[in-house]
């Protein structure tokens, strides 16, 4: 009777071990568990990309430059990581450099969540830099607004504030909140 017990013990403490190695596998490895994030499936990611868009006589007016571009057709919204947006101009372009940026779903805004310089290369004037976060350009008026702090810089002159209207076209900026310049004389 010793051995029947004997087995019997072995028998119980083999089926709780397996019950504990199958609980411990499941915790692990669930099925739940391998899907826990939204899997990409619809829409594209293209590497290395250079996107040059015309106007309606063929003029190319903006070129991106980008490592990486991913489109998400479900929300229609485009990432790009580090951007070089280019904004071709007949007096001079504008080139905008970011970590990231985003376009909306009718390609008419593009967006610069994080800090965002841009720089005139004007062949006429001296070189103007500007600094800012949050930066929306309209890409159909050449606007850009943001309601954080600018700072611009160019020769002889530095300006800051928060808040800001960037007419491309024009070359003119607007800060509407606290103002503050120094002139070199």
């Amino acid at each position: 009777m010793n051995i029947e017990r004997f087995r019997l013990r072995q028998l119980i403490l083999f089926a709780v071990m397996a019950l504990g190695s199958y609980a411990i596998f499941d915790m692990y490895h669930s099925k739940e568990d391998a899907f826990s994030y939204e899997p990409f499936t619809k829409g594209y990611s293209i590497e290395g990309v250079i996107i040059r868009n015309s106007d309606e006589s063929g003029r190319i007016v903006s070129t991106i430059q980008a490592p990486s571009v991913i489109h998400y057709a479900d929300s229609g919204m485009t990432l790009i990581n580090q951007p070089r947006y280019r904004m071709h101009q007949a007096d001079g372009d504008w080139l905008f450099s970011s970590e990231s940026g985003e376009i909306n779903e009718a390609q008419t805004e593009l967006f610069f969540p994080q800090a965002v310089t841009l720089e005139l290369e004007d062949v006429t004037t001296d070189r103007v830099l500007i600094e800012t976060s949050e930066l929306t350009i309209n890409l159909k008026q050449k606007t850009g607004t943001s309601q954080q702090k600018l700072k611009v810089t160019q020769p002889g002159a530095v300006l800051q504030g928060v808040g800001s209207v960037i007419k491309f076209e024009q070359q003119e900026i607007e800060i509407l909140e606290d103002l503050y310049a120094e002139f070199e004389t």
